[in-house]
């Protein structure tokens, strides 16, 4: 099964670097985790031995408040990778808990084996140095979004990102997760989500049927909230 990823996997940003020998070794050393819906794979405070990617579904990163409210972090789709930070830092505990949103694989990588490779391969290491840099500016932009932006222009800016095609005047697709998720991810109340959904719709900006949105005008839903 290892080998019938190892293609796949091959081009992510974090191996893509590595030389075949030391690829081919370090796969040898992985292992596929098949998570059922809601299952958990790490809790948070344990051990920080792997990182992870996802190979199919979609595995939810979150945090629980003393007060038992779940806050979502980040959704991780298939390609993308997590915990990869913790390679890096003294930090061996993870931060975060993570368990599927539903049937999927993820790819186990670990962070003993990993490091010991890249390593003895400094010229993988100063590549992966500038894979890694392009991301952390991405969560920049993420981190502005959130703490600069109003709570409208976080849902408009969300919700025009996930149209198929951009240049677009209509579209049509259905929402990654639960409302509630996405509104724990964006920083506001399932209540504020609802109202500022009621609030696109009477603007005739969309309509909702379940989880599929039908956007009417895709530069309005931009602008919603500027």
């Amino acid at each position: 099964m290892i080998e019938e990823i190892a293609a796949e996997v091959r081009q992510h940003l974090l191996l893509s670097s590595m030389s075949d020998q030391a690829f081919a070794e370090l796969i040898s050393h992985c292992r596929i985790v098949h998570l059922g819906h809601n299952e958990s794979l790490f809790h948070q405070g344990s051990e920080a031995h792997s990182f992870y990617i996802v190979l199919s579904g979609r595995v939810k990163l979150f945090r629980v408040s003393p007060d038992g409210q779940t806050k979502v972090i980040e959704v991780v789709s298939p390609g993308q990778a997590f915990a990869e930070a913790l390679m890096f830092l003294d930090q061996h505990k993870y931060p975060l808990n993570a368990e599927g949103m539903e049937p999927g694989d993820v790819l186990l990588i670990p962070r003993q084996y990993y490091m010991k490779l890249l390593m003895a391969e400094p010229e993988c290491a100063v590549r992966l140095l500038g894979s890694m840099a392009l991301k952390l500016h991405r969560r920049i932009n993420e981190i502005e979004t959130l703490t600069l932006q109003n709570t409208r222009h976080r849902l408009g800016h969300y919700l025009s990102n996930l149209a198929p095609d951009q240049t677009a005047q209509s579209c049509c697709f259905d929402l990654p997760m639960a409302k509630q998720l996405i509104a724990s991810q964006l920083g506001m109340q399932p209540e504020t989500f609802s109202r500022l959904i009621k609030e696109m719709k009477s603007a005739g900006i969309i309509s909702v049927h379940g989880a599929e949105i039908n956007v009417h005008d895709l530069s309005r839903l931009r602008a919603f909230g500027h």
